[in-house]
């Protein structure tokens, strides 16, 4: 009985934190997408967030602004005159509902938005001199072209959701908890291997459902993209839309941006925490390791992604095996706690200790298939006649690789290693899973500090993280619009 309750919490908090992060996510990408206003601009810049920020900083930063003695509360406590903290989310189910939902609607957003802006006018001026509604025109015309990414985007959301460790371990309800977060009690604290595996069996079987889902929408949804080349105008905002982008931007704001934005201002605005944080024993030697620990799975990650790519490109250019489009996904099944468990009981089988290098290795087998999306991309946007010339010029694979792959694919792969690098350095479930002797990354380092209740080290800390992971995932965003450009002109 408790088995089942956890099982359906984990899929129930999922759906739950999807719904919410489907809703902000489509109203977003209709602002974004149709309106031209500052408030759309500002949403854009939204969609790198839950790549390149770690949930760590989430549960972090809802701590600070929403605790008892947070910012929020210290605001409508000192606006109303109150005695108590009046509003109090934190170590509940709404928690964990509003913090998925708000820190993974960019996902949705992004995606729904990317196709709205090249959805073909023509259907709809048809229509609408036939005398079609706008109700009508969006539900038949808009709507059907939206469903196939609005189903991808959110079966990755529901993933992270499903996945989300950190989140529910800071700040999750006594007495409820996810597969996620039993896999790591039972296998770390309680020593319960067979629950432990239980759990991880149930969770990865039912993620891999997912994923072969997601694969569909995400085949599905690439006859949608790029039905136009050209961006659809976009037209000024009316009293009734500013009226509810000022609501949704308010919600945001609340939920979202002022939480993320409490970490640096509590580091800043904190006598020497930074100060403490970098004169602290342990802080250079764990920059140290996530620096070399994210570079060496970054690595790992874009070179089997280009060669996986590349091989996929030969051996099947016209797209038609399912299995070979399916298998990058595989590792999008499981989770970084269910993974760590099981590198735990192999290396405790073969006698042997976690280090650095394997910790890399994880980190390259989890976040390689985002790498992979990134070459895919580049890897698609060549014309499949180079293929064939260079085929007939040079029948050597190594040549061809060198001197036309390779160039051809620059934009993809710094894109490729700037996710994967990010992802790795934000990363701070699998460090305290594998729990390397005498080393600890920076985002276990982070962890540590706020869970010994010294947060303004722990904001400072995270900083960092935060700074280094939105310029390196920057790196990659600006060779991801290179390589828009290059398409377009070739398309010339």
């Amino acid at each position: 009985m408790v088995f089942t309750k956890i099982i359906a919490f984990s899929i129930f908090q999922a759906l739950l934190s999807t719904l919410v992060a489907v809703i902000l996510g489509f109203a977003s990408a209709y602002y974004v997408a149709k309106k031209k206003s500052l408030f759309a601009d500002i949403l854009v810049s939204f969609s790198a967030v839950p790549l390149c920020v770690p949930p760590l900083l989430v549960a972090l930063g809802y701590v600070l602004f929403f605790g008892n003695n947070g910012s929020f509360n210290r605001f409508l406590m000192a606006v109303f005159n109150l005695q108590e903290a009046p509003f109090s989310i934190l170590y509940s189910f709404s928690g964990i509902i509003i913090a998925h939902g708000f820190y993974n609607f960019p996902i949705i957003m992004k995606a729904v938005a990317d196709v709205w802006q090249r959805l073909p006018e023509e259907e709809e001026w048809a229509a609408s001199l036939l005398g079609a509604s706008r109700f009508r025109l969006f539900k038949t015309i808009s709507f059907a072209h939206l469903r196939s990414p609005l189903a991808s985007a959110a079966s990755i959301v529901f993933l992270y959701c499903f996945f989300s460790f950190i989140i529910v371990l800071l700040f999750g309800p006594i007495g409820l908890t996810t597969l996620e977060v039993e896999v790591y009690r039972a296998s770390r604290l309680s020593l319960d291997f067979s629950k432990a595996a239980f759990f991880a069996l149930v969770e990865t079987l039912i993620a891999l459902t997912i994923v072969y889902f997601y694969s569909s929408f995400e085949k599905s949804g690439l006859r949608s993209q790029g039905t136009s080349a050209v961006l659809r105008e976009k037209t000024k905002m009316g009293l009734s839309s500013r009226f509810f982008s000022i609501v949704l931007f308010g919600l945001i704001s609340i939920f979202f941006l002022f939480p993320l934005f409490s970490i640096p201002v509590k580091a800043v605005f904190t006598k020497a925490a930074f100060k403490t944080v970098f004169f602290h024993k342990s802080f250079l030697p764990a920059l140290g390791a996530s620096l070399q620990s994210a570079s060496i799975s970054a690595l790992l990650a874009t070179s089997f992604a280009f060669v996986y790519a590349l091989c996929i490109r030969i051996k099947d250019p016209l797209k038609k095996n399912r299995f070979f489009r399916f298998f990058p996904f595989i590792p999008m099944a499981i989770s970084s706690v269910v993974l760590g468990f099981i590198i735990t009981n192999l290396l405790f089988a073969l006698r042997l200790q976690a280090n650095l290098f394997i910790l890399s290795l994880c980190q390259a087998f989890l976040f390689w298939p985002f790498a992979f999306r990134q070459i895919q991309f580049s890897l698609d946007a060549i014309p499949q006649a180079i293929d064939e010339a260079a085929l007939m010029l040079s029948p050597s694979l190594l040549y061809r690789v060198y001197k036309i792959y390779l160039p051809l694919l620059k934009t993809g792969i710094i894109s490729a290693l700037s996710f994967s690098f990010a992802m790795s350095l934000g990363d701070a479930s699998l460090p305290l899973l594998l729990a390397i002797p005498n080393i600890q990354t920076l985002s276990l380092f982070t962890y540590r500090l706020a869970g010994s209740y010294r947060f303004a080290e722990a904001c400072a800390s995270g900083s960092i993280i935060l700074v280094l992971s939105v310029f390196i995932f920057y790196i990659g965003e600006r060779q991801k619009k290179n390589l828009k450009r290059e398409k377009k002109v070739r398309m010339r």
